[in-house]
């Protein structure tokens, strides 16, 4: 088939009064991704077979590109590149200068609605504060925008309204509003865009690559959580040092400041992670200050339970956790009844044995393998009073702490202070005599019974300072058993003030 001129006729080829044009219909389903409905190109000043070379070639290069936009991932991001081409100089001539923009509506009400532009337009002067919010309500209200045109709209008042170029209002009332604005814009952003790097998509990314252990692991991800709860999970990039400012004054009202750098201690390694994998330019948490803890080490130390009060509380233990109690199940009550009695022979923290695994435990000793710090790991002789907890590892009696998806050690707390609160009478009610004692009370006992400072430490798990600590494996193992054996915390030693006190005197 020929066209007017004789020639055979080729698709997509047109004579535009003697000069040979590409005149292509874009299909219908990517009008919006390209932003235009017609290809169309002039072939220029060259003979009917050169135009057939171009557009044939031309033809080719469309029909892939076409297939391409099918792709939903591959049409989605032209679709966004072709609304940020259509809005940028808007963009560029509202950051270029706030003073020129009553002479100039049009750059805003291309962004927004002109309805919506009209609206603020009238007030002088131009706040972009207002500006911003009146954008919002105009995009979320307009139903015929898609989600490319809804997002590329948002950032362009992001930036715009937002951007470096915008002073901070001085008020702090107004500032409040300034934040609480941006924020929106960012989240509405981060949910449109669908941003990776969000607060607990990096928080994953920073405990794996620091290998966080299973127990630490779940505390991190419950204080990630209130961060979360606080901010939303938005992207990393978007939390300024106001907003973790405002988290810690939130945290701050119930908490003392142990408690409050505890909440910290993965946020600021999640974005100390962010800064060495370049997600992020600056560290907010850096400007963060934390209140002090301004207690003495006497005052932050638990009290231990000396022989008199420690006999009355082994005996309450097997009263009240050694037959079945209402409210606490079997598998409970025994495990928490073996967690307090190898505190009292060990001096181990109650997260290291709730911790423990069956090749962990022998019938000579307990490997702590998972405990605060690395300088913790270490090999504890099995006291004989305590012989019957090998069998019970063995059996999967912890196993009840380890279903728990909130704090593991907590039943152990709780069921501790109830015991000495409201079940033994009469009752410790010293606060700072806490299941944690234990840890303490088998160190005096140690020391009562005649061991010496290297071995204490070597069963609490504290290394020495200096140089000599990375070269000395401390004590022998058959010293350690030696005082471990020899000590017992409900013991009275002679020569010592352990006549004197039998635990009521602070009561």
């Amino acid at each position: 088939m020929a066209d007017k001129t004789g020639n055979k006729k080729v698709s997509h080829l047109k004579n535009n009064n003697g000069s040979w044009t590409y005149r292509r219909r874009v299909p219908e389903r990517h009008h919006e991704t390209l932003g235009f409905k017609m290809w169309n190109r002039p072939c220029g000043d060259v003979s009917y077979q050169e135009a057939v070379v171009m557009v044939t070639k031309w033809a080719r290069e469309d029909d892939l590109r076409i297939k391409e936009l099918d792709n939903p991932e591959v049409g989605q991001q032209v679709r966004l590149d072709t609304e940020h081409a259509r809005w940028a100089p808007y963009v560029e001539r509202l950051t270029e200068g706030w003073s020129d923009l009553e002479n100039d509506p049009e750059a805003y009400s291309n962004i927004v609605d002109a309805d919506g532009a009209e609206r603020v337009l009238d007030i002088a002067p131009i706040d972009p504060l207002q500006l911003a919010k009146e954008g919002i309500m105009s995009i979320d209200a307009n139903r015929t925008y898609d989600d490319a045109a809804r997002l590329v709209r948002y950032q362009s008042i992001l930036t715009a309204c937002f951007g470096e170029h915008i002073d901070r209002p001085t008020d702090l009332d107004k500032r409040d509003e300034f934040e609480l604005v941006k924020r929106k814009l960012e989240r509405r952003v981060a949910d449109l865009a669908g941003d990776p790097n969000t607060i607990s998509a990096v928080a994953e990314n920073y405990y794996k690559n620091n290998q966080i252990k299973p127990g630490v692991l779940r505390k991190y991800r419950g204080n990630i959580s209130k961060l979360t709860a606080s901010l939303g999970d938005i992207p990393i990039s978007h939390v300024t040092p106001a907003m973790l400012r405002r988290f810690r004054d939130e945290q701050a009202a119930t908490m003392k400041p142990s408690s409050l750098a505890s909440v910290f201690t993965p946020i600021r390694g999640m974005f100390t992670y962010a800064i060495e994998e370049e997600l992020i330019t600056t560290n907010p948490a850096q400007s963060v200050k934390l209140p002090k803890d301004k207690r003495s080490i006497h005052e932050k130390k638990w009290t231990p339970f000396p022989p008199k009060e420690m006999q009355r509380l082994l005996s309450a233990m097997d009263q009240f956790w050694g037959e079945p109690r209402r409210g606490l199940s079997d598998e409970r009550r025994l495990a928490i009844f073996m967690v307090c009695r190898v505190m009292a022979y060990s001096a181990m923290r109650p997260v290291e044995v709730i911790r423990l695994e069956p090749e962990d435990v022998s019938d000579e000793w307990i490997k702590v393998r998972e405990s605060k710090t690395p300088s913790s790991y270490r090999t504890i002789p099995l006291h004989p009073k305590i012989s019957d907890f090998p069998a019970f590892v063995a059996n999967d009696g912890l196993s009840t702490f380890r279903r728990l998806k909130t704090d593991q050690v907590e039943p152990v707390r709780y069921n501790f202070r109830r015991l000495t609160r409201n079940l033994m009478d009469p009752p410790i009610s010293d606060k700072k005599k806490v299941v944690y004692s234990l840890r303490s009370t088998f160190s005096n006992a140690m020391r009562r019974a005649g061991a010496g400072p290297d071995v204490r430490r070597a069963i609490l798990g504290h290394s020495e300072g200096g140089h000599l600590s990375h070269y000395d494996d401390g004590p022998e193992f058959v010293l350690k058993r030696k005082w471990v054996n020899l000590t017992d915390p409900s013991v009275i030693y002679e020569n010592t003030d352990d006549y004197y006190d039998d635990g009521l005197g602070n009561d």
